[in-house]
């Protein structure tokens, strides 16, 4: 198990991560989630040991991390990182290299995930032949070819298209099912939602959600209305009681006050639709999703601070 306690980290006057304490245990995954400047990244580098805590502890297995623990982890970061005019096999040999992996296994973990990849044919191919798929996929297996214990994954499906989102998906599953730590930071709430057993959500440094999705929803009620629509939808700001309005595609999340008639609130929603010829081919009530929760707590500070 990894865990933090009462971690803090100031960069001058600026606190970047406040008083943050937070589990991750083997066999899950574990979302770090929140806008870019919550703090993801910094409490990122000082698991690593990049970077020192002002306050607080990060213990492994009960124990405090120590130098030779980084050798345990792997870190997949945002911003890809791989030598363009080296070839793959080389680039692997040497990023195993510096995490003491001897030379007989390194080879022989290459060749495992290069096949796990369907990548076989550009092992001996300089890097900028790749494309930003095949790269990622590259940066993917430098970040496990040392088979770490603890692995970050830092915004990971970034840029990829969904038949290689889905390969690397079924690849995190399989390390999560093997035992892995594996800590999954993003801003894409409907991602963390996706694949995540466990969510910390952070804002300005401070963690304002932990728990399960299923807890975290639970907490926050049946408040959310999906609505699939085409068609004007402007009327949805109009109606009395609608506290978010969100949209993905041709459906719409709308947040509601609890306590409210629902049929009545439906009633008006359908009769606006057809006064706007809005045509709606499916309305469900559900748990919020992780996006409107985040929305409506951090809209909630942001107006706290303002008043």
């Amino acid at each position: 198990m990894l865990q933090l306690k009462h971690i803090t980290k100031n960069y001058g006057n600026y606190c970047a991560v406040k008083d943050l304490s937070f589990s991750a245990e083997e066999g899950k995954i574990l979302g770090l989630i929140g806008p870019n400047g919550a703090g993801k990244s910094t409490t990122i580098r000082m698991i690593m040991n990049i970077l020192k805590p002002d306050n607080g502890e990060i213990l492994i297995n009960q124990k405090p991390f120590e130098d030779s623990d980084n050798d345990r982890i792997g870190y997949l970061p945002e911003e890809r990182g791989l030598y363009k005019k080296q070839k793959v096999v080389d680039m692997l040999n040497y990023l195993g290299a510096l995490k003491n992996l001897k030379k007989e296994q390194c080879s022989q973990q290459i060749d495992f995930w290069l096949q796990k990849f369907g990548l076989m044919d550009w092992k001996n191919k300089k890097i900028e032949t790749l494309s930003k798929g095949m790269s990622q996929k590259i940066q993917f297996i430098a970040s496990v070819i040392h088979s770490p214990d603890i692995l970050f994954l830092d915004e990971p499906f970034s840029g990829l298209d969904p038949v290689s989102s889905d390969e690397l998906l079924s690849q995190i599953k399989e390390l999560k099912n093997q035992g892995r730590i594996i800590l999954f930071s993003t801003h894409v709430m409907e991602t963390a939602e996706l694949i995540c057993d466990h969510i910390v959500m952070l804002n300005k440094g401070e963690k304002i959600l932990d728990g399960t999705i299923s807890d975290i929803k639970r907490q926050f009620g049946s408040n959310t209305m999906i609505i699939c629509c085409s068609g004007k939808t402007d009327f949805f700001k109009t109606i009395p009681h609608i506290t978010n309005i969100s949209e993905r595609g041709h459906e719409w999340n709308l947040t509601f006050q609890n306590q409210i008639n629902i049929n009545e609130l439906i009633a008006e929603i359908a009769n606006q639709a057809l006064m706007n010829n809005c045509k709606i081919s499916s309305l469900r009530i559900d748990e919020p999703s992780l996006h409107s929760i985040f929305v409506n707590i951090v809209g909630k500070k942001a107006n706290e601070n303002n008043n």
